[in-house]
């Protein structure tokens, strides 16, 4: 029987929390209702699939989180969640997590339901599998957190957004450019300087497939969807080989705003981690992510944000981007290879994207056995 999340979350008490080892702290969860929560408690997180050495959790979310030294950088703590358990198909993989990150492992994907009251999945070799991994979180009404860039096939996203809406559970999907500074003053000034719109055009510090989707994903947050066509020309043909990415997208008239587009240059660095102008009828206005080599500096603006929009769901906010946002750019992000691979560098329509066409944002995407979801 599934266990509703805001009933849970309301009569969750201190002795189901426990305690989190290798942390000395005692972790609870619990809230008074909607939008309410005892400050002094810890939001308890699961997490779901984990990857020995990167897609986030191994390097970033979990110290973050966990408060455990990455490098030579110990941060303090930044959020009201904690980690408190895993699961994963490899028990060596999850046993590493536990020891580093004080987390107690569960037998089976499902096995969290009832003892936490958010679930992460941040290795990008799984995402094939995210619908499936999250629908008994969503079903119980316990927020899920999707690493970019989410799935690699529409029909996925479709089926997370439908598990989603059906059973009332809000759901994230972030790059963390979506939630700096930087964004807000670009919709500021779009309700300063707008609403109509002539041209953008962005550059994102990137050499390789996933992080292409940070610019992608901010243009589209700064400026909304409503998306006709994406191109992508990229300067090797292989999406895993290291190259330069040019991308452009055309956007349906809006209103009284004509077709506009907007392009991105992913490359190297040249001193910022990206950057946004807009072109209005009578000025523009560019707006910077600055880039930095200290660690504490990054992830307090740009790492932190997006766990604390995790955080305000799980407390009962509503959600900061639409389904329909998610599956716009979720799908804006597969055509713009559907170009490069299959079109030559012409613009694949959104309208004839394929909903089962595939793009991997990892070269080796995990496969797992049937028995994994009996």
């Amino acid at each position: 029987m599934s266990t509703n999340r805001r009933t849970f979350i309301s009569t969750a008490s201190a002795a189901t929390a426990g305690i989190i080892a290798g942390n000395n702290q005692t972790a609870y969860a619990q809230t008074s209702g909607k939008g309410k929560r005892d400050p002094g408690k810890l939001l308890r997180i699961g997490v779901l699939t984990c990857h020995p050495t990167h897609h986030h959790m191994p390097n970033i979310y979990g110290p973050i989180i966990q408060c455990v030294e990455q490098g030579k950088y110990v941060p303090t703590r930044m959020t009201g969640m904690i980690l408190t358990h895993i699961w994963d198909h490899d028990p060596k993989r999850v046993e590493s997590y536990c020891e580093r990150f004080g987390t107690k492992p569960v037998k089976r994907y499902k096995d969290m339901v009832g003892k936490v009251d958010g679930i992460m999945l941040t290795d990008l070799r799984a995402a094939d599998y995210y619908h499936i991994l999250a629908e008994p979180y969503l079903n119980a009404g316990i927020p899920v957190f999707f690493n970019r860039c989410f799935t690699p096939r529409v029909n996925r996203a479709k089926a997370v957004v439908e598990l989603s809406k059906k059973y009332g559970t809000p759901i994230l999907v972030p790059s963390e450019f979506e939630y700096t500074e930087a964004l807000y003053t670009l919709r500021e000034k779009i309700k300063e300087f707008g609403p109509k719109i002539k041209g953008v055009t962005g550059y994102n510090w990137s050499i390789e497939i996933t992080h292409d989707v940070h610019g992608l994903w901010l243009l589209l947050a700064a400026v909304g969807g409503g998306i006709e066509s994406v191109t992508v020309n990229r300067s090797v043909k292989s999406i895993f080989d290291k190259g330069n990415d040019t991308w452009t997208i055309k956007f349906k008239p809006r209103e009284d705003n004509e077709s506009f587009y907007a392009t991105l240059h992913n490359t190297s660095n040249f001193g910022t981690n990206a950057s946004v102008r807009i072109n209005f009828e009578k000025m523009s206005f560019e707006e910077n992510i600055w880039g930095s080599g200290n660690t504490g500096t990054v992830w307090q603006f740009m790492m932190v944000p997006p766990l604390l929009a995790f955080q305000r769901i799980i407390e009962g906010r509503d959600m900061e981007q639409s389904h329909e946002h998610i599956i716009e750019k979720t799908a804006a992000f597969i055509a713009g290879f559907k170009s490069h691979l299959e079109l030559g560098g012409q613009p694949a329509l959104l309208s004839e994207l394929d909903d089962d066409y595939c793009v991997y944002c990892d070269p080796n995407p995990t496969t797992y056995p049937d028995a994994t979801f009996d």
